[in-house]
Parts: structure tokens; sequence; C-alpha cells
């Protein structure tokens, strides 16, 4: 079954094949990069987010996050598994981009009675009636 999911690129929107589910990567572009070469990258992952030319978040499945690993430029791609201890040199704004998406990939803690209403058993209501 083909994905197809529009981006934006400079020229526009292009439609992408996503090779399969989508998922939020992080794009760290190598720090000399050419013209030619991001303009390939943002062509196979449109960035949803940035915090500058070499850093960002894209949409992308699996086959196209293990295509920009390979192509000319590209410095890492992480997928959400990754620590943090994994980047590379940044900028200070850079880094603190970077480290908050991986922390929001991190995993969560499980809390008792997560995504029930507050009043399904063993939950007590938030505000309990007191005797008046």
């Amino acid at each position: 079954m083909r994905i197809w999911r529009k981006g934006w690129t400079p020229e526009g929107f292009s439609q992408t094949y996503a090779g399969g589910m989508t998922s939020e990567i992080l794009v760290i572009l190598s720090p000399h990069v050419t013209a030619a070469d991001r303009e390939g990258v943002v062509r196979l992952a449109p960035p949803t987010q940035s915090i500058s030319e070499r850093v960002f978040i894209a949409q992308a499945g699996d086959v196209v996050a293990a295509q920009l690993r390979a192509v000319p430029g590209v410095h890492q791609v992480f997928t959400g598994g990754e620590s943090a201890g994994t980047l590379p040199p940044l900028s200070d704004s850079e880094a603190l981009f970077a480290q908050a998406w991986m922390s929001s990939k991190a995993q969560k803690k499980q809390r008792l009675g997560e995504g029930l209403d507050w009043d399904t058993p063993p939950m007590t209501p938030p505000d309990p009636k007191f005797p008046k």
C-alpha cells in the first residue's frame, strides 16, 4: 500500500512517497552542507519545524529515513530511540532544540488510570465533596 503525503519544498507542494507509516524524525545536516545537497534533503523530508538551516524535524517513513542517511550533507538522522549523548557539536539553540525533541520521544512514565475517566475505579474525584 502506498501512502502519499504533501510536504513543503521551496518550489511549493510536492507529493512524496513516504515508504510506509510516517513519524517524526530529527535531521541534522553537516556544518558545510551545500545548497544543492540541502535542497535534496528537503525534497525527501520537508521540514515541519526547524531551529536553523541545518537542524529540523520532518515527517518520514522508515524507508525515507534510511535514504536520508545516505544523502550527501546529512550528518545524522534520529528516529527517537537514540541518546542525547550521540548529538554532534551544535550551537546552544540547536542543541536545546534537539534535546527537547529527543526528550519528547523518550519513554513516558505510565500513570495509574492513564486515559481513563477521573471517576473510574479505583480513581477518586479530584475535588472530593466536603461535608457542609
